[in-house]
């Protein structure tokens, strides 16, 4: 210590990441030879230290000749000798890779558990190179001759299939499959695994949740930016980083050469609407670092189950709580749990090697324990820890329940071994020690399954389980086993709704409220989409399609806005609507029959819509073309639009075609979407056929080619007419089928073109 204090030292924060970080994911995808790290095997401190660099230069007299490695030793004796490693000596000699020897952390000299009394710090590199109780230093010509150097912290071919194979071949000898720096990563940490967001307060669905995490990177990249997506990479949002090694603190003042370093994680964060992650099947995250570098979507298996980088991938399931399961949340299932804990993510094995454990195992063996479960007993974790004595001796291996009290006396390894893990999950443990034979000895003292999510009245029986393996309510619509319902409509049932109120907008339009389900409970209408409402008179069934005004997110009820059609009042048609009067004669409390969602057109967001099974687009532009109530399935598209206008920048022009500025349906709304999104986002535009007495500064006549030239897309919008720039709008057409048919599609045809109006036009 004495002699490393004489020579000048740096403190540097500096980001300490095992190179099986995030293996568990790759073990239930196949089974590697090691342990099942989550994504936790990482951590960051402050390091005080001397540069290698100036300690060979200074203390030991230069660097001879023919040196190309740098080799260290640690003073703890492993069953295959020292732990060992080397680095180049070009990595070591660079002042600007601030590789040194460390004697204090945080302000703080070492603790042994952090490698007292000095330890090596590589900035940038795996944690397997910094070797902890550092002992021996050596200038060499040639690699490390530690075992572990050559047998530990490589990333072999995928197609190395196991360590027989690694061996025969001489993979582990072969420098280039050695690990040095870090590659790029991120991880959401929030959301937390099953964590929950409570959706069923309307006022729920007006927050926002953050999502956030960590990123990293080796080499002294920055991490430029994460991106988040909610639709699995079809769009990306922006999150905001922080870098805290940029703070003035943690700058080094004795430099060589002063530069902003970059040796450690970041913290990433993105606010995201509730009512956003309603449709949002899986939150992903993936950063870029300044060589634009970034992650790979999928998952690259490898025998040590190593640098794993792939997406990170946080599942969003819809689920129910409470006594009476009336608690609508989202619950966030993060891909696994680290080591052998349960309560699991959403990954699963997916061959028979990927079960969780040390060892891949044997085909047969896997089939004999897998196949006992049909018809088991269920068991939970309380109820095995009630069977932790030498007397009444279960374990938990691979989810399943044994009985090994009559073995106890039997075992090779003695009767501790197995009740010191009684009551527990063993799984690591066994793997650690036995062979496959042993595993299909379980099959004898075989009890049971364990369950994370089932209730259990008694031990071995199960109630039947409801939505998400809940308990099934004893009436509802979550009664039957195993029902998945996660929202209201459904397009094979028609279903009862009630009447809860009726507002008169104008002389012949009106507001009315039905209440479906229970009071927590989504419609789950997709945007874009209608519903149809049925009705029984002594003479007929008469069906019809309507689209809410009400937000989508709104649980319990849903508004529609619908333009009553009186008898006599138009000389065409004297008996006037009978749907439309059949409502305005419905009392309070009164019921008629829903069904849907119907309509092939949705808009998913961010300008995303699809139009047909297969058939999807991205628009950056939307022209909106309505008479009378065909404003109402615009309206719900405003409506997503303007909640979300700070990620979704889509510009939308509305023309509003109708008789009198009395019928004008939900002006008010318009008119506060319109000053809401501004004049370089939304463009509207009326048009009446029946001249207005009063001072009127839009269109009066019947809409026409010219109207739609100049208002459907503004050239204040300065979008390019060219092929390319059409593809980016689409045309959305709602009213009476004369103004469609004769007039809207003519004209689109003649301005536009037939490859526009067959691909980008839009009918409801």
């Amino acid at each position: 210590m004495d002699l490393l204090r004489q020579l000048p030292s740096i403190t540097i924060p500096v980001t300490l990441v095992c190179a099986g970080n995030r293996r568990k994911e790759q073990n239930m995808h196949k089974q590697t030879v090691g342990f099942n790290w989550g994504p936790g095997a990482v951590s960051t401190a402050v390091w005080r230290g001397v540069l290698v660099r100036d300690l060979l230069l200074r203390q030991c007299g230069g660097i001879q000749a023919g040196a190309r490695f740098v080799c260290f030793d640690g003073s703890d004796r492993l069953p295959n000798g020292h732990y060992g490693t080397s680095i180049s000596i070009e990595r070591v000699m660079n002042p600007m890779n601030d590789v040194m020897i460390a004697y204090e952390m945080n302000g703080a000299r070492l603790t042994p558990d952090h490698g007292f009394p000095v330890r090596l710090i590589i900035p940038g590199v795996i944690g397997g190179r910094m070797i902890k109780y550092l002992a021996k230093i050596t200038v060499s010509d040639t690699r490390s001759n530690s075992w572990y150097h050559y047998h530990d912290n490589r990333v072999l071919p995928s197609v190395v299939g196991d360590a027989d194979m690694a061996k025969r071949d001489q993979w582990w000898a072969r420098p280039e499959c050695t690990i040095n720096e870090l590659n790029i990563n991120s991880v959401i940490c929030s959301p937390a695994h099953r964590s929950i967001q409570p959706i069923s307060d309307p006022d729920a669905l007006t927050k926002k949740i953050t999502i956030s995490g960590y990123a990293y990177n080796g080499g002294c990249k920055k991490i430029a930016r994460v991106e988040v997506t909610l639709d699995a990479g079809s769009s990306w949002l922006l999150s905001d980083l922080d870098h805290p090694e940029e703070l003035p603190q943690y700058r080094c003042s004795n430099d060589y050469f002063p530069r902003q370093r970059y040796w450690c994680w970041c913290f990433w964060s993105v606010n995201v609407p509730v009512r956003q992650l309603l449709r949002c099947k899986d939150i992903h995250v993936r950063a870029w670092d300044s060589t634009t570098n970034t992650l790979p979507k999928d998952l690259n298996w490898n025998l040590m189950g190593m640098m794993n980088n792939c997406w990170f991938r946080v599942q969003v399931d819809l689920d129910v709580l409470g006594e009476n399961d009336n608690k609508l949340v989202l619950r966030f299932i993060h891909p696994t749990m680290p080591g052998s804990e349960h309560g699991g993510g959403w990954m699963r094995p997916k061959t028979e090697g990927a079960i969780s454990g040390n060892a891949v195992r044997n085909k047969t063996t896997c089939s004999e324990v897998d196949t006992i479960t049909h018809g088991a007993a269920c068991y939970t974790a309380d109820m095995v820890a009630k069977h932790s004595t030498k007397d009444d001796c279960w374990v938990v291996y691979d989810g399943k329940v044994y009985d090994c009290t009559t073995f106890l006396q039997e075992h090779p390894g003695g009767a501790d071994s197995i009740t010191m893990k009684a009551g527990e999950d063993c799984t690591e443990d066994f793997d650690g020690f036995h062979s496959d034979e042993a595993r299909g000895m379980l099959v004898k003292y075989y009890v049971g399954e364990l369950v994370t999510t089932m209730s259990v009245t008694n031990e071995g029986s199960v109630i039947k389980t409801g939505l998400f393996g809940l308990p099934a309510p004893s009436s509802g619509i979550l009664a039957s086993p195993m029902a998945i319902v996660r929202y209201f409509i459904d397009p094979k049932k028609w279903q009862e709704i009630v009447l809860v109120k009726k507002i008169p907008l104008t002389h012949n339009t009106r507001l009315f409220r039905f209440a479906f389900g229970g009071p927590d409970q989504l419609l789950g209408l997709p945007l874009g989409n209608h519903l149809f409402l049925r009705i029984k008179t002594n003479d007929s069934t008469l069906i019809r399609a309507y689209t809410p005004t009400s937000p989508l997110g709104r649980a319990g009820y849903f508004d529609l806005v619908i333009k009553v059609y009186f008898k006599n009042t138009d000389s065409q048609f004297p008996a006037g609507g009978v749907v439309s009067q059949y409502l305005e004669a419905m009392p309070i409390g009164g019921s008629i029959a829903l069904k849907g969602p119907i309509g092939s057109f949705k808009y998913n967001g961010l300008g995303h819509y699809s139009h047909a099974p297969g058939k999807k687009g991205r628009c950056l532009q939307i022209g909106m073309i309505c008479g009378g109530t065909g404003l109402t399935p615009m309206y719900q598209i405003l409506q997503a639009i303007l909640a979300d206008k700070v990620h979704d920048t889509t510009k939308v022009s509305l023309i509003f075609c109708n008789h009198t500025e009395d019928d004008i349906l939900m002006r008010k709304e318009i008119d506060e979407v319109d000053l809401s999104l501004g004049p370089d986002r939304f463009h509207l535009w009326h048009v009446l056929s029946k001249h207005s007495s009063r001072e009127w500064q839009y269109s009066t006549g019947r809409i026409n080619k010219a109207i739609i030239n100049e208002h459907l897309f503004p050239t204040t919008w300065n979008a390019p007419d060219t092929a390319d720039g059409l593809k980016r709008r689409i045309v959305l057409l709602c009213g009476p089928p004369p103004m469609i048919t004769f007039t809207c599609l003519p004209a689109l045809t003649e301005i536009y073109g037939n490859d526009f109006v067959d691909n980008n036009v839009f009918s409801f």
